[in-house]
């Protein structure tokens, strides 16, 4: 009996002491900053999906585009007679239809969607939502940018989603309305109504990163940018082929309340940082809030080539989340 109380007791203090983490203190030009690598429980946000526009061409004018391909997988997604009778029929035909009866309720089934829920397109640069019923929109196909004409398709060739109706005396280019948004189907919108901004970088001295570094020595360039009452250090790392790594350090109140490395892969590059070395554009890296009771974000760190993008929370309970993209090849 006494052996099996000391066991609980000894799991219980096992339980209690990965609960609470691991405080360390480190000096940065004399100031103590607090490193806490408490490990939390990550919540559960497979069910929260935001997805990426594109612009589509289509007979001499551009649409906007959500791609549903994502998550709808269902090979019979599109009529037969267009495969099978793709010989007899324009490019134009082939490329670009409406998507109407069963096969629009195909679509909403498979995305677990109906015709009373609402699109949500959110420009977090102008903090400027716009809804859309979905019963107001057209379920289209659209065969994928890298499919040419006389090639023979089948239906994994097709992007399925939703076209945005938008008129075109707004005045803005289909690009200025893809450009930095954001869409989410539901009842509700999960945006901020916030504007995120971009991370204004500006090079710093290596001794002003908050975490410690044993023996390395491919160090480069550090960096730091000012968010409200939030300060962002990044660190880059030497590799054989240029930076091979980049680490980043949220501190507040002297407390490193974040910290994550980003690396590359196949088909993926760092993204000019923001305000470093004159680039042409300043807006590759973003944070605020973009959603509504979730924690700040950052985002634009890496480019993907074969992948989607991802979305990072400045609270390591939060996973990454990626936008849905259809990013195919």
């Amino acid at each position: 009996m006494m052996k099996k109380q000391f066991l609980l007791f000894s799991v219980l203090l096992c339980f209690l002491a990965c609960k609470k983490g691991v405080k360390k203190v480190v000096t940065v030009n004399k100031q103590e900053i607090t490193v806490d690598t408490t490990s939390a429980e990550k919540k559960d946000l497979s069910d929260f999906r935001i997805f990426d526009l594109y612009s589509i061409e289509n007979a001499g004018k551009y649409n906007i585009f959500v791609s549903m391909s994502d998550i709808y997988n269902d090979s019979l997604a599109i009529p037969e007679d267009i495969i099978h009778n793709q010989k007899t029929k324009t490019f134009a035909e082939l490329k670009h239809f409406e998507l109407t009866g069963t096969y629009r309720e195909k679509l909403l089934k498979g995305t677990s969607l109906s015709e009373t829920d609402t699109l949500f397109l959110y420009n977090y640069k102008d903090a400027k939502l716009q809804k859309f019923p979905i019963r107001d929109l057209k379920s289209v196909a659209n065969l994928n940018l890298y499919t040419s004409e006389g090639e023979e398709i089948s239906s994994y060739d097709y992007m399925i989603g939703f076209e945005l109706n938008e008129p075109e005396s707004s005045g803005l280019s289909v690009m200025d309305k893809t450009n930095n948004s954001l869409v989410h189907f539901g009842k509700e919108s999960p945006f901020s109504g916030e504007k995120v901004v971009p991370i204004h970088w500006e090079k710093t001295s290596r001794d002003e990163f908050p975490l410690s570094f044993k023996n390395e020595k491919n160090l480069e360039n550090t960096y730091l940018a000012k968010f409200q009452n939030l300060t962002y250090y990044l660190q880059d790392h030497k590799g054989e082929y240029g930076i091979s790594k980049r680490q980043l350090a949220v501190v507040k109140d002297n407390k490193v309340i974040f910290e994550k490395t980003y690396t590359t892969a196949e088909g993926a590059e760092f993204s000019p940082l923001n305000f470093i070395n004159n680039n042409e554009y300043n807006d590759w890296q973003w944070t605020g809030r973009l959603f509504k009771n979730k924690p700040l974000v950052v985002f634009g760190f890496v480019s993907e080539s074969f992948g989607c993008p991802s979305i990072t929370f400045l609270d390591s309970s939060y996973p990454d989340i990626y936008t849905n993209c259809d990013n195919r090849h």
